[in-house]
């Protein structure tokens, strides 16, 4: 583990995103989604403070022992928790697992639903489906709508706890892309025919953050919040103007310098002698691949007070290189370095230049980086 080095994330800047998301959809609950260890902020800390402070009571996860982690740390915990995608319902140490801790599986296949309703112990279970309107990844057909609502039947239910789908493009434009279209109007089939039916439906979702965003879904009963409740937009920087989010970073990335030299153009630096751009002051500073600083970040540009640097040379398991060009500036060893804060143009920088999605560079970071949580 790092020493100098660390993530800080600031709940109190969580806690600022929950109130501008409330703002955005003040009749909506909100399932809040947790899973990859909270895009890398910390799983239980982060839900821990969201249930407790803020009053969320509903988090998304990805697989079981996400959600069972949730369930040990926090076991006073009055809340609800979903298994979005990794569900292992046919296992019956999953099952159990399901049945005894209140964790609740989204159902998004027949073999799924079949084995759900046709086991006794799930009788009296919360039934969360979903439905393929477009995403073509995880979900029940629309051609097969018919044969849940039969099944569904068959097995003498009457209603559908929490009805999902998932947007495949929120990430571009809610009102004229046409994949997002489509899907909107299969919405709208679904719970027709569903509603028809004499099926009841107690909760239902569509809008991840990028449809929040641009206030689509809000009609329902819950919006699925992920990455705006981290701070970053969801869309595409070529859409940020169809954005209403104002949210900030709620961590921030710092490490030392822990060597600086002068050089002058072209210069070779590291493996593969890469040469430098151009004269300056180069500043070593400790955080590599081995932290989950992507060797990808190569040439991103980072502010470091008032002087712009770039990453030069390859970055490496445990360091990398940036060049501050043409200038004698003075780095010293132990100098602290921010790679990205709340001001958030460093860490717009690395997503942008390194052509990297916000959430991976969250989740890269290892944990060699420690955590501190502050208020």
């Amino acid at each position: 583990m790092r020493i100098k080095s660390s993530m800080e994330v600031n709940v109190s800047t969580l806690a600022q995103n929950y109130q501008l998301l409330k703002e955005i959809c003040p009749n909506n609950e909100t399932l809040f989604m947790v899973k990859a260890n909270a895009y890398g902020h910390g799983l239980v800390p982060v839900v821990k403070f969201a249930y407790y402070e803020l009053g969320i009571k509903e988090f998304g996860c990805a697989s079981i022992g996400e959600a069972l982690r949730l369930r040990e740390e926090i076991p006073n915990g009055e809340f609800e928790v979903y298994v979005f995608s990794d569900v292992n319902l046919d296992l019956q140490e999953a099952a159990d697992i399901y049945l005894n801790n209140r964790i609740i599986p989204v159902i998004s296949n027949e073999t799924n639903l079949e084995f759900f309703l046709s086991h006794e112990e799930f009788r009296y279970f919360p039934l969360c489906l979903k439905f393929n309107t477009g995403m073509n990844r995880l979900g029940i057909k629309m051609d097969r709508i018919d044969y849940a609502i039969q099944t569904i039947k068959k097995h003498g239910r009457s209603s559908i706890y929490h009805l999902m789908t998932h947007f495949s493009s929120s990430s571009l434009s809610m009102q004229k892309n046409k994949r997002n279209l489509t899907q909107k109007e299969n919405w709208k089939e679904l719970k027709s025919q569903i509603n028809s039916s004499g099926i009841e439906i107690h909760k239902s979702s569509i809008a991840n953050s990028g449809a929040i965003e641009q206030k689509v879904g809000l009609e329902e009963s819950h919006v699925r919040a992920g990455l705006m409740m981290y701070g970053p937009s969801s869309l595409l920087p070529q859409y940020n103007k169809l954005s209403c989010w104002k949210g900030k970073l709620i961590s921030k990335l710092e490490t030392t310098f822990i060597d600086s030299f002068q050089v002058d153009r072209g210069t070779p630096i590291g493996y593969g002698a890469t040469p430098c751009p151009s004269a300056g002051t180069v500043g070593v500073f400790a955080l590599g691949y081995g932290d989950g600083f992507s060797t990808r970040y190569q040439n991103v540009h980072l502010n470091h007070g008032e002087y712009e640097g770039q990453i030069v040379g390859r970055v490496n398991m445990d360091m990398a290189q940036i060049l501050f060009p043409n200038t004698n500036l003075t780095i010293k060893n132990g100098e602290r370095f921010v790679v990205w804060d709340q001001n958030g143009q460093n860490f717009s920088n690395i997503c942008v230049e390194s052509k990297t999605i916000p959430y991976e560079v969250f989740i890269h970071l290892t944990e060699r980086i420690p955590k501190i949580y502050r208020q």
